[in-house]
């Protein structure tokens, strides 16, 4: 697990999706997300579509995309049997509770720090 900050502002604490399975696996087939639960999945190099899917969830969610560098480079909220494509390079994804961005006022540029 991983908490994840803006500032010194706790945004969630994360899961890490690790190897093919977790990352393939991601939130489907599970229930919402707890107050303050994130899965943080890092993008193999290898593979060119960046693309999220929230096929089999049944619930909506908040999606933060960020680069080499921590800084946010994207988001959107992505609603179930979805799919989203990132327009902008990035090496991470952190999937929270719909609303998550709004509520901690997360902006492009913004750095997050994973501890």
């Amino acid at each position: 697990m991983k908490d994840i900050y803006r500032g010194d502002m706790k945004i969630c604490q994360a899961k890490e999706a690790k190897n093919f399975f977790s990352r393939s696996l991601g939130l489907m087939f599970r229930g919402p997300l707890s107050e303050g639960e994130g899965l943080l999945i890092e993008f193999s190099p290898h593979l060119k579509s960046r693309s999220i899917h929230s096929f089999f969830m049944r619930f909506t969610i908040d999606l933060i995309f960020i680069d080499s560098r921590m800084k946010v480079v994207e988001f959107t909220t992505l609603r179930p049997w979805r799919m989203y494509n990132p327009k902008t390079e990035c090496i991470w994804v952190l999937e929270v509770n719909k609303g998550t961005i709004e509520k901690n006022k997360i902006k492009i540029g913004d750095v997050l720090t994973f501890e």
